[in-house]
């Protein structure tokens, strides 16, 4: 996938146009309820981290349920964590030469990540009592030339963002779900939608000719790191203390066998990871061979 300067600026611009045309302030834009039960659905059923395997056969309804509300509140909390990042990676590279036809949007970028951030902190304070925490991976040691350091910041930012997208979306549009819950996810998915078609441009833009400018062992490298990368991020789907929270006997050992299920593995490298895998192979940035290993791991 290659996009030309031209085809990047006309995007740009319409995704720039678009934010001002679609901002709503969102320290304001929810109607708070006062609590959510543990007997309404947080999230989907089938997107429970046990969906497919025996633990889910096992539980009852009830368990499900619980276990949602503590998978809601680890991804909102992925989602907290997350944007803190971003915020704090976008911000670093916002006046860098290579971004400066993006500058005006990445503004706006910022502005959505940071009311996200907010947002998303208060619903798992309020409702859940706590954030999570997550595993980060450093890249500081790569060591990288401009070009390169805004790829792979803006790589992980893609995969961030696209596994985020698919709970949103899928949440949002599932009656089951409690309103205020999927009011929330459609909120986010909107502004994240403007986000990962800027990230595909940016991808598509700077790794034009990546594969000739760079020597395979510098390509193998990024490879490397993105490889760890989506690997953290769907471990961090898996959080061993939204299981405790829910009542499971041991978080850790659920955690190991889910990550190992055949099941859970397919939908990883099916239908959670296919497109992102599939644009970053595109891109250069993920070689063959790792992402042979991603769709057998974590």
């Amino acid at each position: 996938m290659t996009i030309t300067q031209t085809a990047f600026n006309q995007r740009v611009a319409k995704l720039t146009r678009l934010s001002r045309e679609r901002h709503v302030f969102g320290f304001t834009r929810f109607d708070w309820v006062d609590a959510i039960a543990d007997s309404e659905w947080w999230i989907s059923p089938e997107l429970l981290t046990i969906h497919g395997t025996e633990y889910f056969e096992r539980a009852s309804e009830e368990q499900r349920k619980l276990l949602g509300k503590w998978e809601c509140i680890n991804l909102f909390s992925l989602n907290v964590n997350g944007e803190q990042e971003l915020l704090a990676g976008v911000a670093e590279l916002l006046h860098a030469p290579m971004l400066q036809e993006a500058r005006q949007y990445l503004h706006h970028f910022i502005d959505e990540e940071n009311q996200h951030m907010w947002y998303f902190g208060q619903f798992c304070e309020k409702y859940g009592g706590k954030i999570y925490g997550n595993k980060k991976i450093q890249f500081n040691d790569l060591k990288l030339e401009p070009r390169l350091a805004i790829l792979l910041r803006f790589a992980q930012i893609f995969i961030f963002e696209e596994v985020g997208h698919y709970y949103n979306v899928k949440t949002a549009l599932d009656a089951r779900v409690h309103p205020f819950i999927r009011a929330i996810n459609d909120a986010h998915r909107n502004d994240e939608a403007r986000h990962i078609t800027f990230g595909r441009a940016l991808l598509g833009k700077l790794s034009a000719g990546i594969e000739r400018d760079y020597p395979p062992a510098t390509l193998q490298k990024i490879s490397d790191h993105l490889h760890r990368y989506i690997q953290l991020t769907i471990e961090s789907l898996y959080n061993p203390a939204m299981y405790r929270d829910a009542g499971f006997a041991s978080g850790i050992a659920i955690r190991g066998a889910l990550l190992a299920d055949p099941v859970r593995q397919a939908f990883h490298s099916g239908e959670l990871l296919k497109k992102i895998v599939a644009l970053l192979i595109d891109t250069h940035l993920l070689q063959e061979e790792s992402a042979r290993e991603t769709s057998h791991q974590p």
